[in-house]
Formats: structure tokens, sequence, C-alpha cells
């Protein structure tokens, strides 16, 4: 009933105990959840966008995880596939990435760099990619990929992640070929006063593939085709 788009309020006449969810705009590139799964699911396939979703449990109880999930589905013939599946396959059918504008930047970090701003389309954040030489689709590009954070980066908090951005400029700088930094918002991240009160930050995982894909965007539409990735971090093949 609640997935009919003819049927209104007054068609439910008992409460149940299935709970409604109401799933982001952009789907699992704003959101990696199973509702927005769901709904990605549903709507690719031309179908209402709507879904039911469930938790399998084990018969100890225990919610399944993939390994069980994995032996769930080969044992009644289901297919499965993961949030990441789904990130992947939207990111390299969809455009969510808008070019807004170029200029000549000048750094003390570096020195002359071009300066392009991006718009995230979906949900509106705007990211910065500087660009040192001429990129060359056929040839290897250096690439940075930094997840600004307001209060290492700009306010110098000690902490692991300090010195980042100078060094990743500095060394494009000084070697020869081509190279790009990109620098991802994320609009979700908490608030300084929560981010320096000691409140966990959101996945690190679901931020990268989220960022990440923004990024590789950036990177499609300055025809970075074949690249060099500087990370202080195991690069994630599923983000880029």
């Amino acid at each position: 009933v609640a997935a009919d788009p003819s049927r209104t309020a007054d068609d439910i006449v008992s409460p149940g105990h299935i709970f409604p969810l109401v799933a982001r705009d952009g789907g699992v590139l704003v959101r990696t959840g199973h509702t927005e799964a769901a709904v990605d699911i549903s709507r690719m396939a031309g179908l209402i966008p709507a879904g039911v979703i469930c938790e399998i449990i084990k018969d100890d109880g225990e919610m399944a995880r993939m390994p069980d999930l994995i032996a769930f589905a080969q044992l009644h013939g289901l297919k499965i596939g993961t949030i990441a599946d789904l990130i992947a396959y939207r990111r390299r059918t969809e455009r969510f990435v808008e070019r807004v504008m170029e200029t000549p930047f000048q750094s003390v970090h570096g020195g002359e760099f071009k300066l392009i701003l991006y718009r995230n389309t979906i949900e509106g954040a705007e990211h910065v990619a500087l660009v040192r030489g001429d990129i060359d689709p056929a040839k290897p590009t250096v690439v940075r990929m930094h997840q600004i954070d307001f209060a290492a980066d700009l306010l110098g908090h000690v902490e692991a992640r300090q010195d980042y951005i100078p060094k990743a400029m500095q060394a494009l700088a000084a070697q020869d070929g081509p190279g790009v930094v990109v620098f991802l918002r994320d609009p979700d991240l908490h608030g300084l006063a929560e981010r320096l009160g000691g409140v966990a930050k959101p996945a690190a995982a679901d931020r990268s593939l989220k960022a990440y894909g923004v990024g590789a965007q950036i990177l499609l539409d300055l025809g970075v085709k074949d690249m060099i990735v500087m990370s202080s971090t195991r690069p994630n093949p599923t983000a880029l």
C-alpha cells in the first residue's frame, strides 16, 4: 500500500510492524545506506522508487554478515550485490559534477597552478582541483585526493594528518610531469564543535567511497586516464 502511488493515508486502517523509511535524494551517492540502495535499484529497473528491506538472521539469532549472506545466496540460488557495487556502477554510468570556473592560481606551496572549481549537482558541495602542467590521457598523471578537514588543515589541530596539503603541492611542483590535487568537501561532516569535542567521525569507508567517487568524476573531466596516486593511506580501488 505504501509503495502504490494511487493509495493515500486513508487506505491504511491499522498500524503494523513495517516502519517507513525515506531515502535521501541522490541515493547511495549521497548516503551509503540500505534504504537508498533499495530505492536506487528500483529506479534503475524503471519501477516505482520504493522497496522493502530486511535483515537476515542466522540460526543462532545473530545478524548475518557478508560471508553468511554469500552462503545463504548460494543455498537459495539468489543473486547478491553490495552497496559498493551499486556505487561503482552509478559512478560509471552517471555524471554528477559540473565545472563551474577556472582561473590561474599562485600558491605559496609550489607556485603556479590552474584552479578549477567543481560543483556536486546532487548535494551542491563545491570541490577544488589544482592542476600543474598539461594532462595527457595517454601518460600517467600524479594525483592526490584530499578530504578537507577544517580543524587539521586550517587550524593546525595536532594529530596525524598534519601538513598533507603543502607536502602534496610541493611534491607536484618538484616533479616534471603533470599533477593534480583534488580538494574534496564533505557536507555531511560534523561541525567543528563536535569535531574538537571528540565526537566520532562518520565511518571512514563510507566517507571515502562517497568523496573519492566525486574525485574520480573530477579526474575524468580533467582527462586523467592513467594515474600515480599519492596517498598516506591505502587507496580504495572502488572509489577511484
